[in-house]
This record gives structure tokens, C-alpha cells and sequence, in this order.
């Protein structure tokens, strides 16, 4: 049996473990609060650069209690492009256009995507491609 300090507090544990059960419990509580933090940060200032008139939409009962999981259901939570799980909603018409403002709430205009699918929709985390020079 192969023993050595917790990492916070030093008492014996036994190994591979870091904590003890003690402060196992402190430090994930620590971890989560952190990332509930920094993750509130991020959307605060991903939030900042965005129209308010997108982000009450989106956040509105008839889009996000109402339409976008019907359709979602109805398509089975399944991708419509590859077959994945689908978990968001694309609208095929970009709501930033007069068109697509207009139909928003369309039923015919929404796409049922899986993440990786979504991002590809809208050309989003590419990896950009270094040429070599010779």
C-alpha cells in the first residue's frame, strides 16, 4: 500500500489520489465556483459585442421554450446534416438579414444541427492554414 500527503492539507492518503475526502470535497466546490466565474466572464464580454435585439430574441419564451425545442423534437434530435445528436437550431435565413428577421419564428426556415455542424455553418473555430515558405 503506496501512501503520500494530500495536497492540501498533508494528511496521509493513499495513492493515486490527491486529496484527501476531506478536502476533495473543498477543493471541487473551489473548481466549480472558478468555473462558474470565468465562465460568466467570458459571456459577458462575448455578450457585450452582440446586438441586443439577437440576444432577446434568443432568450425569448416563443424562441427558446417553444419553437426551437418543437423542432428539435420533431426531427428527432438527430443532425440534418450528418445524423448526430442534434443540439441546437440553425436558422437557414441569418436573422441578421431583413429576410431572415422577418422569419425568425418561421418553422420552414430552421435547421436542426449537431455542434460540430453548426460550427461549420457559420465558419466558426477554423484552423488557419500556414503556407510554407521556401
Amino acid at each position: 500500500m503506496i501512501t503520500k500527503l494530500c495536497s492540501r492539507c498533508k494528511e496521509p492518503v493513499l495513492y493515486p489520489k490527491a486529496y484527501c475526502d476531506k478536502c476533495k470535497d473543498i477543493v471541487d466546490n473551489e473548481r466549480e465556483e472558478a468555473k462558474a466565474k470565468n465562465s460568466k466572464r467570458a459571456n459577458r464580454k462575448y455578450n457585450n459585442k452582440r446586438d441586443p435585439k439577437y440576444i432577446k430574441f434568443y432568450n425569448s419564451p416563443d424562441w427558446k421554450f417553444k419553437l426551437a425545442p418543437k423542432y428539435i423534437a420533431d426531427k428527432g434530435y438527430k443532425c440534418e446534416v450528418c445524423g448526430a445528436i442534434a443540439s441546437e437550431v440553425h436558422h437557414i435565413k441569418p436573422i441578421q438579414t431583413d429576410e431572415g428577421w422577418e422569419r425568425r419564428l418561421d418553422y420552414y426556415n430552421l435547421k436542426a444541427l449537431c455542434l460540430d455542424c453548426h460550427n461549420k455553418e457559420h465558419d466558426r473555430f477554423k484552423r488557419s492554414v500556414r503556407r510554407k515558405k521556401y
